[in-house]
């Protein structure tokens, strides 16, 4: 690595892959360096970049788009202001949306105002070991399409697959140099902060035209809103019985008896519940979902979590 360029580290995989928890663990790590979170959420909340402000002041949100589409824009004029940062930063590490497909990241980083500037060091693809499989048409292509562009393979909650599932994910990825198996997506330091780890920076390909299509349009996203606290195991019962063209839920829930707020992080079946801190308190219950193209239950979801709430309310 370029010790005169600020290194840059990508993150990338689908909905509810992991990518979150694999970026605060990198921060808290990283702790002592001079490093800058980049964050893309789609949807109207960025709720991963507010988790992560939780652990570093050093957050720079991109929110309601896909970073590789509709904010691409944005992305290149934050990289470059956080080039004249002073003191200068040693990384620079990117979390992409779920509806990202990291390779035209990799080629705005080529950009000839970044080039001189930046080093792009790697593109780490966390890949749900749960899910991916089970993904078809276009949302697989995208699965794929993040894989394609990864220099390091995650398999996250291997926990929760049998040996027999594992291997027949890794069959379906390929053979690649670089893949490591996680649970809570721990991804040891010499895979990513050893300078003295025996792997090429990436080199970036001159720019080639690619797609204009904006494949956010994937997906649909809607926002609910509540002051009124929520029973959890009602919540949780509800959670499971999502309908499949749910991808994603996540946010802040408010929990019985009022006072006790907590981030909800929901994918499939399996939801996860920690708490906020004090900061978050005043918000309320904001959740963000995110669905396939065109899914039309938002009215009937709105009336699910109105059951789920502790006294009658109107969802706002």
């Amino acid at each position: 690595m370029d010790a005169q360029r600020i290194a840059v580290t990508v993150v990338s995989g689908f909905l509810g892959a992991g990518k979150t928890t694999l970026l605060n663990r990198m921060v808290r790590r990283a702790e002592g360096s001079r490093l800058a979170v980049i964050v893309n959420d789609f949807g109207e909340l960025n709720i991963d970049a507010a988790i992560v402000s939780e652990v570093t002041d050093a957050v720079y949100s991109l929110q309601n788009g896909c970073i590789c589409c509709t904010v691409q824009e944005d992305l290149l004029a934050q990289l470059t202001s956080l080039t004249q940062m002073q003191p200068r930063l040693e990384r620079i590490v990117i979390e992409c949306s779920g509806v990202s497909d990291p390779q035209r990241i990799v080629q705005t980083l080529a950009y000839p105002q970044l080039r001189s500037q930046m080093q792009l060091d790697m593109v780490i693809t966390v890949v749900d070991a749960t899910r991916h499989l089970q993904l078809d048409g276009e949302y697989a292509r995208l699965a794929r399409a993040q894989v394609a562009a990864a220099d390091l393979l995650l398999l996250n909650k291997t926990d929760l697959v049998s040996d027999q599932q594992l291997q027949a994910l890794r069959d379906t990825l390929g053979a690649r140099t670089r893949i490591h198996v996680s649970v809570q997506a721990d991804l040891p330091d010499a895979l990513w902060l050893d300078s003295d780890l025996d792997l090429e920076p990436r080199a970036l390909k001159p720019l080639t035209r690619v797609s204009t299509d904006d494949h956010s349009e994937m997906f649909s996203s809607w926002l609910w809103q509540s002051t009124t606290a929520l029973n959890i195991e009602r919540l949780r019962g509800w959670l499971q019985a999502l309908p499949t063209e749910v991808f994603r839920v996540k946010g802040l829930v408010v929990l019985e008896p009022g006072t006790q707020l907590h981030w909800l992080q929901h994918v499939g079946t399996r939801s996860q519940f920690s708490p906020a801190t004090e900061d978050a308190r005043a918000t309320g219950t904001r959740l963000v979902f995110i669905a396939r193209r065109g899914f039309e239950g938002w009215d009937a979801l709105g009336q699910g979590l109105e059951q789920c709430q502790v006294a009658e309310a109107s969802r706002t």
